[in-house]
C-alpha cells in the first residue's frame, strides 16, 4: 500500500468509528507507521506490520481512548508500557493540545521513540525511560497526570498499581483491555480499594466483527499510599 492509499484508508476507517482525522495529521500518522516498520526490522517493536491491521489494530484502538473517554483540553496524559509509542504518540498526533509522557523501561524503544519525535518534530512529549515502580515515586511524576492508560497485557490487578500512582486525585486511569475482562475485575477488587480508586465506566467497542475491545475506566478517588507501587518485579508476582 501507498502513502496516499494509506492515507485515505486511515481517514475512511477512522470515520466509520466516529474519529475524524484531517490529511494532515493522517500523513503525520503515516509517517510514524513508516519510521516505526523501518527500525521493526533492526529491533521488534512491533508484530503488526499490514497496512489495513496497523490502522485497526493501532491507530483506530489507540484513539477510542480519546473517542469515547472524555478528555479535557490540555490535560497531562501518561502512557504506560509505551512500547514503540503506541498509544501514546497516536493520541498526540490526533490531539496536539495534550501534555503526553511516554513511560518506557526499554533504553532500545526509548531510543526509537526518542527519533520518531525528532523525525516527526513532534514536542512536548516527555520521554520516562525507567520501570513505572521506580518512576511513581518521584515527585515529578506521583499524582501528576489528569489521565493515565496502559495498553500493556498484564493482569488487572498489576496495572492498577503501576498505573493509579500517577493519577491526581479526580483523575482516571483507562486500563485497553480484551473482549471481557469481567475476570480481571473481580481480582482487582482489592488493588482498586487499597489503591484508592473506583470502577468508573467500563466501555466495550469493536474495530471489526472480530477484535472486540474494552476500556476499564478506573477514577482516583484518594490518595494512593506511599508503600505502592512496591520495588520493581514484586507487582508482577505478587498481586494485590
Amino acid at each position: 500500500m501507498d502513502k496516499q492509499d494509506f492515507v485515505s484508508d486511515l481517514i475512511n476507517e477512522a470515520s466509520k468509528n466516529n474519529i475524524f482525522i484531517d490529511e494532515q495529521t493522517a500523513v503525520k500518522i503515516e509517517q510514524f507507521k513508516s519510521i516505526l516498520l523501518e527500525w521493526n526490522e533492526k529491533i521488534n517493536l512491533t508484530r503488526i506490520t499490514n497496512s489495513d491491521d496497523f490502522i485497526k489494530k493501532h491507530v483506530i484502538d489507540s484513539l477510542m481512548v480519546i473517542n469515547r473517554v472524555c478528555v479535557k483540553k490540555d490535560s497531562k496524559i501518561i502512557d504506560i508500557g509505551t512500547g514503540p509509542g503506541i498509544p501514546g504518540i497516536l493520541i498526540k498526533l490526533l490531539r496536539p493540545d495534550l501534555h503526553v509522557s511516554l513511560l518506557e523501561s526499554q533504553r532500545k524503544k526509548a531510543n526509537f521513540i526518542q527519533y520518531a519525535l525528532e523525525q516527526m518534530k513532534l514536542t512536548d512529549v516527555i520521554i520516562i525511560n525507567d520501570r513505572a515502580e521506580n518512576a511513581a515515586k518521584k515527585r515529578d511524576f506521583r499524582e501528576k497526570y489528569d489521565i493515565a492508560v496502559a495498553r500493556a497485557v498484564s493482569s488487572l490487578n498489576v496495572l492498577l498499581e503501576l498505573c493509579l500512582p500517577f493519577v491526581r486525585i479526580g483523575g482516571t486511569f483507562v486500563a485497553m483491555k480484551g473482549e471481557d475482562p469481567k475476570q480481571e475485575i473481580s481480582e482487582a477488587k482489592n488493588s482498586i480499594r487499597v489503591l484508592k480508586g473506583k470502577i468508573e465506566e467500563i466501555i466495550d467497542y469493536s474495530l471489526d466483527n472480530e477484535n472486540k475491545r474494552t476500556l476499564v475506566l478506573i477514577k482516583k478517588i484518594g490518595k494512593t499510599p506511599a508503600d505502592y507501587p512496591r520495588r520493581p518485579g514484586i507487582p508482577a508476582k505478587k498481586p494485590l
